[in-house]
């Protein structure tokens, strides 16, 4: 269940799997136990109720239809993409700077290798 709480934060509140849908049966296949598990005498008073609980909270959380969730994931593409593009302007930028910096320091370097001649001529 920690596992998935994780995942929903990493991705904005989107479920990565299974259509953004967390049900008992994807609780019970990313545990790899079989949901018929939950219906022993041992669990389905215990374990179940609890599960059910989660799913409950987690499910006023979560986007359940597909195209809700399809919604929210473009959102997040598009907004992956703004980023990247201001990165990438910001990136060239830097790069321009590192550029002029550079041809400033070989600049000063020719300068200062002219004065150090003329200092031993003297």
């Amino acid at each position: 269940m920690r596992d998935i709480e994780a995942e929903i934060a990493a991705n904005q509140g989107i479920y990565p799997f299974n259509y953004g849908r967390v049900t008992q049966s994807e609780l019970c296949r990313r545990a790899d136990v079989k949901k018929a598990t939950l219906q022993n005498p041992g669990h389905k008073d215990t374990t179940r109720v609890e599960i059910m609980s989660w799913l409950d909270a987690l499910s006023s959380q979560l986007t359940q239809t597909r195209d809700s969730t399809r919604e929210r994931v473009t959102a997040m593409a598009d907004n992956l993409a703004a980023e990247l593009e201001r990165l990438t302007h910001a990136n060239h930028a830097v790069e321009q700077r590192l550029a002029d910096a550079e041809q400033l320091i070989a600049q000063l370097r020719q300068e200062n290798e002219g004065l150090r001649n003329r200092l031993n001529i003297s």
